[in-house]
């Protein structure tokens, strides 16, 4: 790349920046971003994966960014707390805020309360 050879990184250097453009995060979490990495599953539970693009502000790629980070189901993300909500708001690349913003934890929480047809109902309105 022109500009790493402006800069003088090394092939090395890019390959790890692309990594994490990509948003391959890994642990330790990213000391600018502060809080604490939400546990993530190495595969999706027996069922398969939630469609997590259910939860307003959740299209494609941040679904796939998610489930880099072992992030599969509603009942994980409704079971984060202010230390993997800042997080995963410091480490969504290119995303970052988007957890807090579109409110992703009440929006789990309220599928696995109410389910998947009365929440899509209640989000027509942003009623969770």
């Amino acid at each position: 790349k022109v500009a790493d050879k402006v800069s003088g990184k090394s092939a090395q250097t890019s390959k790890a920046d692309a990594s994490v453009a990509a948003g391959l995060m890994s642990a330790p979490a990213d000391a600018a971003a502060g809080g604490t990495q939400p546990k993530g599953l190495k595969s999706p539970k027996k069922g398969g994966a939630d469609d997590l693009q259910i939860i307003e502000g959740i299209g494609p790629v941040l679904e796939k960014l998610c489930h880099d980070m072992g992030i599969y189901h509603f009942d994980q993300i409704a079971g984060w707390g202010a230390p993997e909500i800042a997080w995963m708001d410091g480490n969504l690349k290119g995303f970052r805020g988007r957890v807090t913003r579109d409110k992703w934890v009440a929006q789990a929480k309220l599928i696995g309360e109410v389910g998947i047809e009365e929440f899509l109902i209640r989000a027509k309105t942003n009623n969770y």
